[in-house]
């Protein structure tokens, strides 16, 4: 079977990308997903598509008690070991989000900074519906990525910028057939260089609120940001947040 986009992408250079974002920065996003899910301590929560344990591991010192889902076991492997170094119970699997097999074990799950739409519909509808089989009667889910509308009315087909020492050139192609956002990432540290072509599918709220109603689904909200507020075509990015029958 081949290789697919996020298996080489993530395995490679944007580990330094990742790992730049700020302890700050990282346990603000934390605390925004505790509030939105209406957690109390003792919680139990799963992240798919966690990374390092960016907000995985700040959950934790909240003292909820936090499982994190990763394909990629370099991500895995840092997350265990930060985890141990801070003396933090997290849990930390790596596994596919399409083959996650939890039934009703815990109270919230999410998936945070575009940890969704790298697959075809319906393996997308899969991870939506593992999410909810997941969940305890009840429980809650939220989603957390870039808004379509947005994209399209802000469309900028190059950027460039440097980021944890890595030099990141984007060259972007949406594909509107398919609702996707086609993507050419190079790569540089050093004398090192990686070209990646990605594609993530991209949603508008009724186009979002119809997947998860799919996926089984209730009482959705959508929320846009930043900062945090009501969710317009105008809003960066779009958090959602539906629960569980």
């Amino acid at each position: 079977m081949a290789t697919e986009w996020c298996e080489r992408f993530f395995g490679g250079l944007y580990a330094d990308v990742l790992a730049s974002h700020g302890r700050e920065e990282s346990e603000a996003e934390a605390q925004l997903v505790k509030k939105l899910l209406r957690l109390d301590e003792g919680s139990r929560v799963l992240d798919l598509g966690c990374g390092m344990g960016r907000i995985t591991l700040p959950l934790a010192h909240s003292g909820l008690d936090t499982t994190g889902v990763d394909l990629t076991a370099r991500y895995i492997g840092r997350a265990r070991r930060r985890a141990e170094a801070e003396g933090v119970r997290a849990r930390f699997v790596q596994r596919d989000m399409r083959h996650i097999d939890f039934d009703g074990e815990f109270d919230a799950a999410f998936s945070w900074f575009t940890s969704f739409g790298y697959f075809p519909d319906r393996e997308n509808l899969l991870t939506l519906k593992n999410a909810r089989k997941a969940l305890r009667p009840g429980g809650r889910f939220l989603l957390e990525m870039h808004s379509k509308s947005f994209i399209l009315s802000h469309f900028r087909p190059h950027d460039e910028a440097t980021s944890g020492g890595v030099h990141v050139t984007e060259d972007r192609r949406y594909d509107a057939r398919h609702s996707t956002m086609r993507c050419v990432w190079t790569l540089t540290k050093g004398n090192t260089t990686e070209t990646h072509r990605i594609a993530i599918k991209c949603y508008n709220g009724s186009e979002m609120r119809g997947l998860l109603r799919k996926a089984g689904f209730v009482n959705i909200r959508f929320y846009g940001r930043p900062p945090l507020g009501r969710f317009t075509r105008h809003s960066k990015r779009m958090i959602v947040v539906a629960e569980k029958p």
